[in-house]
Parts: structure tokens; sequence; C-alpha cells
């Protein structure tokens, strides 16, 4: 009988977590879906192209910023409204964004985009600190994470053949489409979430949130770890491609073919990360993935001083640093979200903009290094690490 009562929860409990994965992964699936259709953009508009360009620095503004946005509206208003509202604004964005007459036009409705897919960011997360709580929240952020990362390994590839059969405005449309079916299948099956009273009126309230948040020393410990990590990871994705074609003489289908090797071992350790955290202890499965994340770029390092001249140098090693990563970045997200249940909202979007904002900062250093020196990337990417154990291990609290 027990069981029989069960099956149902657990359909009930998977059609959750894959609504709450396609909703995170609306955001970076139109991002990365944008990035072969910026050539045809520039040519249609007769702009050069560093200003089509803005379509994608700016959006990572936007998405930022509305990670701040969308999680304390969440808590005052709640997480299902708040949701609707920004799906509504991603397909209102998409379709400015395709029937764009000039590039600003096309910018504006990039930037809304943006701002509405943030939302499914941010509140996915929170909801799943709302429903499964702090000990099972790892596991379904881990799984919500797995498919935020597949989404920018599938987006090119859609996007190619997309643009060739109706040009670049259709990847805009295709976005549309997507956000409304998200729409209507989040009103129909998404219950609300949100503890009831803990909002306060005005928005005061809301900027308290943040302050409430921001003045403990938990959250910043997993939230600094999870976002020097995913910097350390972005930091890769922005240096590897430029290393490849001048150090190693490879191009682009080849960094894409050994790319997939650091997604595939991310993806399969975020979704197993829930099932070894309730068998050994997040904590200490936490603590391991984040020190084994250092063993990556020190291999690399001493693989590169062997004069070992080879893509795999750089991409073998990195598949520990993955390994690592996806053990510990869902239960130090899970934490951060999880050090403030009765602000989740407001912990998660200030998660989300720490995340976004040290990683541009990265990128952008990257733009600057010497790419014919294959060294970079694990000097970089030590670095950032570095920096995320250390706020994992220097925040902890002391008994």
């Amino acid at each position: 009988m027990d069981s029989a009562r069960q099956a149902p929860e657990r359909v009930a409990s998977t059609a959750l977590i894959l609504m709450l994965a396609a909703v995170t992964a609306i955001g970076p699936f139109s991002m990365h879906a944008l990035a072969p259709a910026l050539p045809f953009l520039s040519t249609d508009f007769e702009v050069p192209a560093a200003l089509a360009q803005l379509m994608l620095s700016l959006s990572l503004v936007a998405m930022a910023v509305f990670n701040l946005v969308w999680g304390p509206l969440s808590d005052r208003y709640g997480r299902k409204p708040m949701l609707l509202t920004g799906l509504a604004l991603g397909a209102v964005g998409s379709a400015v964004a395709a029937l764009a007459p000039e590039i600003w036009t096309a910018v504006l409705g990039r930037l809304m985009q943006a701002a509405g897919a943030a939302a499914g960011m941010v509140l996915a997360r929170a909801v799943a600190q709302d429903m499964f709580g702090p000990s099972k929240a790892a596991g379904v952020i881990g799984q919500i994470t797995a498919v935020m990362v597949a989404a920018p390994m599938l987006a090119p590839t859609i996007a190619g053949f997309v643009i060739d059969g109706g040009g670049w405005r259709a990847v805009f449309w295709m976005s549309a489409g997507l956000c409304i079916l998200l729409l209507v299948w989040s009103r129909a099956s998404l219950v609300e979430t949100a503890p009831k009273g803990t909002t306060a009126a005005g928005i005061g309230d809301l900027l308290r949130g943040f302050v409430i948040v921001g003045q403990r020393r938990v959250f910043w410990r997993y939230a600094g770890f999870s976002a020097f990590s995913l910097a350390g990871f972005y930091y890769f994705v922005a240096v590897a491609p430029y290393v490849m074609r001048e150090a190693f003489d490879q191009g682009p289908k080849a960094y894409g073919f050994y790319f997939m090797l650091l997604s595939g071992t991310y993806m399969f350790t975020n979704f197993i990360a829930g099932r070894v955290s309730a068998r050994f202890g997040g904590e200490r499965v936490m603590n391991f993935g984040a020190l084994l994340t250092l063993a990556g770029p020190l291999i690399v390092a001493g693989l590169l001083l062997s004069d070992v001249h080879h893509p795999l140098v750089l991409f073998l090693p990195g598949m520990i640093q993955s390994f690592g990563a996806g053990l510990a970045t869902p239960q130090s997200m899970a934490g951060a979200v999880g050090s403030a249940p009765d602000r989740a909202g407001a912990a998660s979007g200030l998660l989300g903009f720490s995340q976004f904002l040290v990683a541009s900062i990265t990128t952008q250093i990257a733009g600057f290094l010497p790419h014919e020196q294959a060294m970079v990337v694990p000097l970089g990417m030590g670095a950032c690490l570095l920096l995320s154990v250390s706020m994992l291990f220097l925040l902890k609290p002391s008994r």
C-alpha cells in the first residue's frame, strides 16, 4: 500500500524536476543559440561585428542584474507569478528581436529576453529549496544544473539548423516559442511554494532581503565557493579555444569534441551528486569535491612542464576538475539558498548575481592573456579554484 502511494509521488517529483530543469535551461540555451546567428545579424544590419557582439555581452549584464530582481520579488509575490512573468517577458523580448528593423531594437529585445530567462535560473533553485528542503535540495539542484550544462552544448547545433532553414530571425522565434511552451507548462503544473507569512510590504523589504542574506557568513561560504568554482570553468571556456588554435593548431571542431569530455563528466557527476551526498554526507562530499578540483590544473601544469604537447593535456585533467566540481557545486548552491530559508528567493538571486559577476570578470581577464602559451590555462583556473576552496574552508563556522 505504501509503495503504491509513493509511486505517484515519485512521478510528481520527476515531472517537477523536469519542469524546473527546463525553465533553468532556457536562459543558457537562448544565449548560446544566439552565437551562430551573430555574423548573419551583423551582415543583415550592416554593422560591425563588435556592435553585434553587444547582444551577447550586454545580455550577461542583464542576467546578472535580474538575478537580483526575481529572487526577492518571488519572496514577496510568490514563485509562480514571478516565473510566469519572466517567461512572458522572455517571449516578448524574443519577438521584439525577431521583428527588429535595426540593431538597437534587436539589442533591446535581446536584453528583455535575457532578463526574462533569468527568472527560471533563480526561481528553480528557490522552488527546489522550498519543496525538498536542505537535505534533498542539493540532489535536485545537481540534476537541474546538469541540464543547464547540456543546454549550451546543444544550442549552437540546433541554432545552426534553424538558421540554415529560416535565417537568424528564426532563432528568436524559436526562443519565443520555447518561452511560451514553458509558460503554459509552468502555469498548469507548478504550485506556489514560497513560505507563507515571510513577506512584508514595500520595496524596502525587498532590499532588506539582500542585506539579511548578505550578513550571513554561511551564505558567503557557499556562494563564494560556487562563484569562484564556476568562474574557473568559464575562464577555461573563454581561454581554451584560443589556446587550442594558437598553441596546439587545433580548430573549433576539435575544441568542441574535446570539450564534450568535460561537459559529459560534469553532467554525469551532477546527476549522481544527490545519491553520493545522501550516502556519505553533503558536507563531506562537498569538501572532497572541492579539493579534487585543485588536482586538475596541477596535473595540467605538471604535464606542460614535462613538455607533453597534446590537446588532451588540457582536457583529461580537466575531467578531474569537472568531476570534483560536479560533486561540490550542487551542494554549495543548495547550501547558499538553504542558509536563508526565510529569504530563499533573495539568497538564490544574490547567488546568481555573484556567479555572473565573478565569471564576467574572469572571462574578460582571459581575453588579455597570451594565448600562444598553454600554461595560461592551469594558472588561471588554479587561481580561481584556489580562491573557491579558500572560501569554503576559511569561512567554515567554528564549533
